[in-house]
């Protein structure tokens, strides 16, 4: 079970993570969340899609990286295998959390900074020749934890905008079911299910001001990524098949 604490430079003065990508640090999940910011980047390496999630049955937009559970086969013993890595693989093993404050004597949430003790990121204490440190001897943020701060702060802004986007794609009916079957070298069959895509008839077929709303939000950019990201199953394909 994850154990999120909220970060501070005295109960965590001494905090090392490990800022690397290799099996065995928490990186083999089979996909990543993705925001509407990185699509540009994600989608030269990624095959991009819709799932929804498990608890809330909301859209979400995920980068695959595998066909099992646990495989993720960009990730080697060499690192990870591609130019760009997703900001929701990037942040780990801190996240964004929310506590209450009072401003001008009204109760509001404020996004604070969590991180999870309990993930194979974080060195464990004794072992500071290990790992990047997160905070400075005198307190103050090391330019790693900066650099953290501004992938959580990317992705809080991001889900609400990749929201927005999935919603009016919801709203115009514009997103469909997907199964992508393959077999491999050694004649297995292997499925990616329970995805979702734009369809894209539908897309066609838009007109006045739905079609001209998609182009003034560049929602049919992104429509255009995601599609174009579809290219990228075939190096999945073959790098499932160096495998076997």
């Amino acid at each position: 079970m994850p154990n999120h604490q909220l970060l501070d430079n005295i109960n965590h003065k001494y905090l090392h993570v490990i800022n690397e990508y290799r099996p065995g640090l928490g990186d083999e999940d089979s996909h990543a969340n993705i925001v509407i910011s990185e699509f540009r980047e994600a989608q030269a390496h990624y095959p991009l899609f819709f799932r929804k999630h498990g608890e809330t049955g909301q859209f979400e937009v995920i980068s695959i990286f595998g066909f099992g559970k646990n495989e993720n086969l960009y990730l080697t013993e060499n690192g990870w295998g591609a130019n760009y890595i997703p900001l929701s693989v990037q942040r780990r093993p801190f996240l964004i959390g929310f506590q209450n404050v009072q401003k001008d004597g009204v109760l509001q949430q404020e996004p604070v900074v969590f991180v999870d003790m309990d993930s194979p990121k974080v060195v464990p204490q004794g072992s500071s020749d290990q790992g990047t440190r997160v905070f400075l001897e005198m307190g103050g943020q090391t330019e790693y934890l900066q650099n953290i701060n501004s992938i959580l702060q990317t992705l809080h802004t991001g889900h609400q905008q990749t929201k927005a986007f999935i919603d009016f794609l919801v709203e115009q009916d514009l997103i469909e079911s997907v199964v992508i079957k393959v077999t491999l070298n050694d004649n297995s069959n292997n499925e990616l299910n329970s995805l979702y895509t734009v369809n894209e008839e539908k897309v066609a077929g838009l007109t006045g001001d739905n079609l001209n709303a998609l182009h003034a939000k560049g929602y049919l950019q992104l429509i255009h990524m995601m599609q174009a990201s579809f290219a990228n199953l075939s190096e999945l394909i073959e790098k499932k098949n160096a495998t076997l």
